[in-house]
């Protein structure tokens, strides 16, 4: 299969700098499984990722397969659609592939059909980012005798899901990044949890006039569909189901005060009943 194109969600490289960060003392680099989705064109998506421990040295390179299938075995319990289609190094030099790659590519190459190799190399000026593809080397007409590394020129940093967004965008403004989406700042994250949640609210008055204008119109009805009473229904029942949020009133407090006291009671119920089994087996 030819790769044209490799996208790059941003919690993959949230996670690679993490495991990077905290990588054993003395240890150049770290290496993990990627997963994501591929299709017939060429195009490869990688939405997630996990660490695989490995120690290379004195031309030899080890790490724990067992640990890696049990990894790939629970994330593909919450996410059936990703596969593995490939492996990350990151590394604090420039240029990480090694004469270890070949090695680590070649059990790759054994789960998925033409792993991509993504570098990930974190650096005062920014973080570079190569993929590259393994071509089979040799003379023709023969069996190869090797690989040699061929980098893929398209490589892009998508968005991703929209959960993907709203955490990009917060570590945006956090970190003073203009963002032409988001152009205000906030002073704490109290001021910014109250301007979403204005923002909440103003979706929530913009479905509550959907709903009169529209389907409780009878004028604009042939616009719509045949169950749109169906709908009004359940967008009407989804909006009184939300605790009203407005300056005069003290509802979230109040319900926050609830909970508080809820957890306090719950738990000292477990001490006490702690308590009660210690002193009964004393």
């Amino acid at each position: 299969m030819s790769i044209l194109n490799i996208k790059v969600h941003p919690v993959v490289l949230f996670n690679v700098l993490d495991l990077f960060e905290r990588r054993p003392l003395g240890q150049e680099r770290v290496i993990g499984t990627i997963l994501g989705q591929n299709d017939k064109n060429g195009n490869i998506e990688m939405t997630n990722c996990f660490v695989v421990q490995h120690s290379e040295g004195n031309g030899e390179v080890a790490f724990n397969l067992e640990v890696a299938r049990e990894l790939f075995d629970l994330h593909r319990k919450n996410n059936q659609n990703e596969t593995i289609v490939g492996w990350f190094s990151a590394g604090i030099t420039e240029f990480t592939v090694n004469e270890y790659s070949v090695v680590i590519h070649d059990y790759y190459s054994r789960e998925t059909n033409s792993p991509v190799h993504l570098t990930v190399n974190p650096s005062k000026s920014g973080i570079n980012i190569k993929a590259f593809i393994a071509t089979p080397l040799g003379v023709p007409n023969k069996p190869p005798n090797g690989i040699m590394f061929s980098p893929i020129n398209n490589v892009s940093i998508v968005g991703g899901y929209e959960t993907e967004l709203v955490g990009l965008k917060a570590c945006m403004l956090a970190s003073g990044v203009p963002d032409k989406t988001v152009n205000q700042s906030y002073e704490s994250e109290v001021d910014m949890i109250f301007s979403y949640c204005k923002k909440t609210s103003e979706l929530i008055s913009l479905i509550i006039r959907f709903i009169d204008e529209n389907i409780l119109n009878s004028t604009s009805a042939k616009n719509l569909p045949v169950n749109s009473n169906q709908i009004g229904r359940q967008l009407m029942s989804m909006v009184e189901s939300m605790v009203p949020l407005k300056e005069e009133d003290d509802v979230l407090n109040t319900n926050l005060k609830d909970l508080l006291m809820v957890i306090y009671l719950a738990n000292l119920t477990k001490t006490q009943l702690m308590l009660h089994e210690k002193l009964q087996n004393w």
